[in-house]
């Protein structure tokens, strides 16, 4: 055996070994193509069970994902590809659109009206019989899918559709850059965002609330941040309330020290279990900030403390 094969076999290891909680590989390094093709020749190798055949399935599906992402050359060819995920996983798709300023209909039937509003984590949503999902790009932008079939997913099957619509997202976005003059595109982009920043604080209609939700939407988009949680504060606890890019069911309340308020937090300065979890979406930076009468949990993978001192002053 060479050298090549048994640095494979020893990976093939940590990989089994992490899936089943031996080991903690993935808590610190992410999930490779390498990867997903070491763990389908374990599934071809090992478990030719029919009861492996759908996970097996799911696996095939993202590497196929991933590996068409070269190829992908228009809106119409994500489409394409979020037809064939949304179909494999037994959906029957009614109508795929694209909305930049108007909704534009690339496959079968769907109207502006019926598409639901999303937030936060939502990719997909539940309307009556029929399921939307969402593949966002920039400035608003998003690719929707109309289908119908079983709302329910399984946990694996959830998150292997999450990681493919991740992928399309990232593509979506890499495709309008090259339609538009970078420089404008992102002028236009943080111009609108810093507008509507400026709108929302001076506005007398806007509850509070309200202000703090909008507000660290724009700020998110004007940033580039990974994440926004919009936390009450409760004495020395603060409990979450809104999500941005976050799944709030990942954490519960959250005791915190007034030093933590409006400073930089580093991954690398985290013992805390709790605290830990704000890092495992990818983020390599995490600050906390008072705003209005929330506490907001912002995290991205730069230092933080413009944006603090930006939020600080508003």
């Amino acid at each position: 055996m060479g050298l090549l094969d048994k640095a494979k076999s020893y990976r093939e290891k940590l990989i089994l070994q992490s899936l089943q909680g031996e080991n903690n590989l993935f808590s610190f390094k992410p999930v490779t193509i390498e990867d997903l093709k070491i763990l389908k020749e374990y599934y071809e190798k090992n478990l030719a069970s029919s009861i492996f055949t759908d996970k097996f399935g799911l696996i095939n599906l993202l590497m196929k994902v991933v590996e068409d992402i070269k190829y992908f050359s228009s809106v119409e060819s994500i489409a394409s590809s979020l037809y064939t995920i949304i179909t494999r996983l037994n959906f029957d798709v009614q109508g795929i659109g694209y909305f930049s300023e108007k909704l534009d209909v690339i496959y079968g039937e769907i109207e502006d009206r019926e598409i639901p509003t999303f937030f936060g984590v939502n990719y997909y949503t539940k309307v009556d019989e029929t399921i939307f999902f969402k593949v966002s790009g920039e400035m608003g932008t998003f690719l929707v899918v109309k289908a119908k079939g079983k709302v329910k997913l399984e946990e694996d099957t959830e998150m292997i559709l999450k990681k493919c619509i991740d992928v399309l997202s990232i593509s979506l976005r890499l495709i309008q850059f090259r339609g538009f003059e970078i420089g404008r595109f992102w002028g236009a982009r943080n111009a609108l965002a810093l507008s509507q920043l400026y709108a929302i604080s001076s506005s007398n209609t806007i509850s509070e609330e309200e202000k703090v939700i909008m507000t660290s939407y724009y700020l998110k988009e004007l940033f580039g941040l990974n994440f926004v949680i919009i936390f009450d504060d409760e004495d020395s606890y603060i409990n979450p309330r809104y999500a941005m890019d976050f799944p709030i069911d990942a954490i519960g309340k959250v005791k915190i020290s007034p030093d933590m308020i409006g400073n930089n937090i580093n991954n690398m300065e985290v013992v805390d279990l709790e605290m830990s979890k704000f890092f495992i979406y990818g983020s390599q930076n995490i600050a906390f900030v008072k705003f209005k009468n929330k506490i907001l949990c912002i995290g991205a993978n730069y230092n933080l403390s413009f944006v603090i001192s930006m939020l600080s002053s508003m």
